[in-house]
């Protein structure tokens, strides 16, 4: 007959009376990172608003008390970060204590001589750990809720972001909890445990990076995925206990490496995936605890077989990580060194670790040298590019899209022109990446451009230096004038009339002098007709335009005052219609700025030598050649942008000023830049004032002036 003290209801409550600290520790934890600091808000806003009452009109009470409340619904909901540390802290201490005793041999002898069985002891155990948890948590949650609402602040208790808060807690938690125990079935020491978990947390992240860093420091034409890829490719992915700091319920929050903007997506794949994971990771801890033996308690790792793998494991690692700093240190030589001192280092230590004996320093030196042999040979293979990365092309028939970005901003082209024209765009950088790296050509007049290749569900990108020609000028902007581009790559088109959240459209406008015409905003009529306006015309237009009117896209937050930047878009003298539209909006007509305001132009250039040299011109016939297709880049923000490509493309392509740049100087001193649009650069007054050995950017590619694309004609 069983006794009540070891039924399954009996032990678990008899285990849970036994470890009280862990439910005191948890219960003060959740106290301070949970109802205590929602409390101090509480308070803090209920006294504000006694102020505000007083001092404020009741818009202004409305809009304070608003924002307060989304910060107290934050500080209830998965924007909590203390509360997300006490989780960690409980899964990791919970993990650890409730198994140490497999560490020590006496306990282990007594807890293994009951008459249980070890999958019931586990589980026991397993269960104590989350019950002490989330009872506390559970309840000291409740409390919270309970408390906020009776003193008034129900708005921010927000139910569904409180579902999402728990299930994103759950389901991390386990996995965490279940990594915690695994670690510690796997170990005989608890030190060891606490330094193979960290290991276990923070080593797949640092896997990613490394495996960046080595492919960005062997391959020449390697670049890091991001595009077409999502917000899954981080590396905190690899990480849960890093992951869960961003993570908001079933939401996943991040922000645009260019733009700062807020990007939200769902996260319920991954924390499906994370459950799947801890279910896993559970299954295994349990199978090695019952193949444990009881004689291993005190010795480093509890499974002789398991030490080989992780001292590779750790060897390889640690030796990569400490070439690619010793790299950054001291320079590319270096990597090598590093790469012996972190390996043969670490290998001293394991083996220290293992035998608990400084003695064991030279133990196991065949293991050293094959671990040393492989490691060099893998990165000998990288150096001499043995799989033939650099010079890898897609199957161009088998490529569903493609992309000309790194940034990931807007959506991949899929048109079948488009993709033959990166396609061939990658022959000719693959070629001349191959050519500069052998020394058998220069990368003068060369530039870099990144390219995504799409096949399937794979995607594929690298880094090509490709030079100014011709050929390639005209396919950047064969692939940059067609409709699908404009489309997914221009703020012009993913900017809304209405925000879908508390915000209102704005549209500011500069004129090409400088001057502010105005703004609309708070009329989404006004605002959609005017985009619909501009997007029909940007569509149709080809070739270049001198753009005359900045058009600033936002939103600003009608409740917090706060502003979310989406780009530009510019009215040029080819979209007439979009032009009358903005100067009927501001009763301003846009002006551009006259040539009696320049008192000179500099025009700064390089010769073939190297030298660098400048002339001003001061011919009123020749500044106003100069100013007709002119834009100054202070005025309009637009610098040189053909070998630009992200997402700061706003539709205007500007000529490169790498060899020859503008500068003008006002009759107020002051001095500010020029810039072309491609195709319209004033190639008659530059062959006027320049020697012939300038090293302009038309002749040196063999473009000129007839390469060029369509241009307006100059009005």
């Amino acid at each position: 007959m069983t006794s009540k003290s070891f039924s399954s209801k009996g032990l678990l409550w008899d285990t849970m009376r036994r470890n009280l600290w862990a439910l005191v520790l948890s219960g003060v934890g959740f106290f301070l990172s949970l109802l205590l600091p929602v409390m101090m808000q509480v308070q803090t806003t209920l006294a504000n608003r006694a102020d505000w009452l007083k001092n404020l009109s009741q818009a202004q009470v409305d809009q304070n008390w608003q924002i307060s409340m989304d910060t107290l619904a934050e500080l209830l909901g998965s924007g909590n970060i203390f509360v997300k540390a006490a989780l960690v802290v409980m899964a990791v201490v919970s993990g650890v204590a409730l198994f140490a005793y497999l560490h020590a041999r006496q306990k282990v002898d007594f807890y293994h001589s009951l008459p249980i069985s070890r999958t019931r002891l586990f589980a026991n155990n397993f269960l104590t750990g989350i019950c002490c948890t989330f009872s506390t948590y559970l309840i000291v949650y409740a409390l919270t809720i309970a408390c906020t609402c009776a003193l008034g602040c129900g708005e921010a208790v927000r139910w569904n972001e409180i579902g999402g808060t728990l299930l994103c807690s759950v389901i991390v938690f386990l996995l965490l909890y279940a990594l915690t125990v695994l670690t510690t079935v796997v170990c005989g020491n608890t030190i060891i445990t606490l330094l193979l978990l960290a290991w276990v947390f923070f080593s797949p992240m640092l896997v990613y990076m490394l495996k960046n860093g080595v492919m960005n420091h062997f391959y020449t034409t390697y670049v890091a995925n991001g595009s077409m890829t999502g917000i899954w490719g981080s590396a905190f992915v690899l990480s849960p206990l890093l992951n869960f700091f961003r993570l908001h319920g079933v939401t996943l929050r991040t922000y645009d490496a260019v733009t700062g903007l807020p990007e939200t997506s769902s996260a319920l794949g991954l924390l499906i995936g994370y459950l799947i994971a801890a279910v896993v990771v559970t299954a295994l801890a349990l199978f090695l605890f019952r193949i444990r033996k009881s004689e291993r308690a005190g010795t480093a790792l509890a499974f002789i077989p398991a030490k080989l793998p992780v001292k590779v494991y750790m060897c390889l690692v640690m030796g990569v990580a400490f070439g690619i700093v010793f790299q950054v240190i001291a320079g590319s030589f270096w990597f090598w060194p590093g790469l012996v001192i972190g390996t043969v280092l670490f290998h001293w230590i394991i083996e220290i670790i293992y035998a608990f004996d400084f003695h064991a320093i030279f133990h196991k030196p065949l293991h050293l040298l094959i671990i040393l042999a492989v490691l060099v040979a893998g990165m000998l293979c990288m150096k001499f590019d043995v799989t033939g990365y650099d010079t890898w092309l897609p199957d161009c028939d088998k490529l569903t899209a493609v992309d000309l970005t790194t940034s990931g901003q807007g959506q991949a082209l899929t048109d079948p022109d488009n993709i033959d024209a990166v396609y061939r765009l990658a022959e000719i950088g693959c070629e001349t990446t191959q050519a500069v790296e052998d020394g058998t050509a220069s990368d003068r007049n060369c530039f870099s451009l990144s390219l995504a290749f799409q096949q399937g569900s794979r995607v594929d990108m690298r880094s090509y230096t490709m030079p100014s020609t011709a050929e390639v000028n005209a396919l950047l902007m064969q692939i940059r004038q067609t409709a699908e581009y404009k489309q997914a790559k221009l703020p012009l088109f993913s900017f809304a009339a209405e925000d879908t959240g508390s915000g209102q459209a704005v549209l500011e406008f500069t004129d090409a002098a400088g001057a502010y015409m105005g703004d609309v905003r708070n009329d989404p009529d006004t605002v959609a007709a005017l985009l619909d306006t501009m997007r029909e015309e940007t569509l149709a237009q080809s070739g270049s335009a001198v753009p005359l009117v900045r058009v600033e896209l936002r939103y600003e937050d009608t409740e917090t005052g706060s502003m979310r930047y989406y780009g530009a878009a510019y009215v040029t003298r080819a979209m007439p219609q979009s032009l009358a539209l903005v100067e009927q909006i501001t009763g301003r007509q846009a002006k551009t700025v006259p040539a009696d305001l320049f008192q000179s132009i500099d025009i700064s250039y390089s010769v073939y030598d190297g030298a660098l040299d400048n002339v001003s011109v001061t011919d009123p016939a020749d500044i106003q050649a100069l100013l007709e297709n002119a834009v100054v880049s202070d005025y309009m923000d637009l610098y040189n942008s053909i070998y630009s490509i992200s997402q700061f493309d706003y539709g205007v392509l500007m000529e490169p000023r790498t060899f020859v740049s503008f500068s003008g100087t006002l009759t107020t001193n002051v001095t500010v830049n020029l810039n072309y649009p491609v195709g319209l650069l004033p190639v008659d007054v530059l062959e006027k004032y320049l020697p012939e050995n300038a090293d302009l950017w038309q002749q040196e590619s063999g473009q000129g002036t007839s390469a060029a694309p369509a241009t307006e004609a100059a009005s």
